[in-house]
């Protein structure tokens, strides 16, 4: 065997301890391009919260979402919302939250939903009238869901120290569907033989907000309507904005899925059919977004639908679509949504016109 000379030798262990000191680096959590019009939530100051852990499944708390599209590498800030003096007056009296059922003439049935009625509703005030917001629940929650992450008290906790105005919020289900199956989507189903045909979109934006406006003082026009949701129902509220601006002129997405018509689920048609409730196609080829306010936000390390959610967020500002972009610690689960009611009912409260 040839000896190395001291010259190689050196060189040789050089190489050595060089390959030794090379580490792993770790994926990023997921970051996105900063949105060029998001503006911060214009009121109360957002204090860190701890880590909510999971209540339906265990995760490794190093999982990260790996992009799949080109980010920028500057995470996005967290939000700091500094609060100020607003005019509305702190009204008296209790609020309600009860569970109440209607009739919708697009289903031919009867639909439960949940309401909250701000303080001061059945009380002095009989001539006021309030803005409304309508929350969407996810595809496994019902009309229960939001009042479950806490909804109703929560409002209840704002208007007292004056952070949100006095609303009406209305819960709606999208699962009580008598054929059984996966909950509704929010949308009118393809026509028999490839889907049910169901008109779950006409019972909301038609048969429900129409019955609301009837029924209790809300204030009947799209500048004091706001519709929201989560995870399917995020999807679902983007669909109804593009589609009906004339109806809700405030939209909220949170960690909105972004189903497609790929034959997983029947009902969705082919694309051609499903274009026309679509949230990319519509942002794409029509401009009703122009008469929208816009929020959207997902968990940083959301694993089911983070990807497709920043992936949106990088189209619409591609297209220069106004919107609010938040990216906050959490999974795609109900500790991620619970935590973040608060953020959501703030701003809702802060683009709805009141009377």
């Amino acid at each position: 065997m040839k000896r190395l000379s001291p010259l190689g030798l050196g060189i040789f262990v050089s190489l050595v301890v060089s390959s030794c000191s090379i580490r792993a680096t770790l994926t990023p959590p997921l970051t996105a391009t900063p949105a060029f019009t998001s503006t911060l939530l214009p009121t109360f100051t957002q204090t860190p919260r701890a880590p909510a852990p999971s209540p339906t499944r265990t995760r490794s708390p190093t999982t990260t979402l790996t992009p799949t599209i080109t980010l920028s590498p500057t995470p996005l800030p967290t939000p700091t919302v500094t609060r100020t003096p607003t005019p509305w007056p702190l009204p008296s009296g209790r609020s309600a939250c009860d569970e109440k059922r209607f009739r919708s003439a697009a289903l031919g049935q009867d639909m439960p939903y949940y309401i909250y009625l701000p303080p001061g509703y059945a009380d002095s005030q009989a001539q006021r009238r309030y803005p409304t917001l309508y929350l969407l629940s996810g595809l496994g929650g019902n009309y229960k869901e939001w009042q479950g992450y806490g909804a109703c008290p929560t409002m209840d906790r704002l208007i007292a120290n004056r952070q949100a105005q006095p609303m009406i919020v209305v819960m709606p289900s999208g699962n009580d569907n008598p054929a059984g199956g996966v909950g509704s989507y929010w949308f009118n189903h393809a026509p028999p033989p490839v889907g049910d045909g169901k008109r779950w979109g006409d019972y909301i934006w038609q048969d429900l907000v129409s019955y609301i406006d009837a029924n209790y003082r809300t204030i009947p026009r799209r500048e004091s309507r706001a519709i929201g949701g989560l995870s399917a129902g995020g999807q679902a509220a983007l669909m109804f904005g593009y589609t009906h601006p004339e109806r809700f002129g405030v939209v909220g997405a949170h960690s909105p899925s972004f189903r497609h018509a790929d034959g997983v689920v029947a009902f969705f048609g082919d694309q051609n059919y499903f274009n026309q409730y679509d949230p990319e196609w519509l942002v794409q080829n029509t401009q009703t977004w122009r008469e929208l306010t816009l929020w959207i936000d997902v968990g940083d390390h959301d694993d089911q639908w983070g990807q497709a959610i920043v992936a949106y967020h990088n189209l619409l500002v591609a297209l220069r679509v106004p919107h609010e972009w938040h990216l906050f610690y959490g999974f795609h689960d109900p500790a991620y949504w619970a935590t973040h009611v608060p953020d959501y009912l703030t701003w809702y409260s802060s683009k709805l016109l009141g009377q």
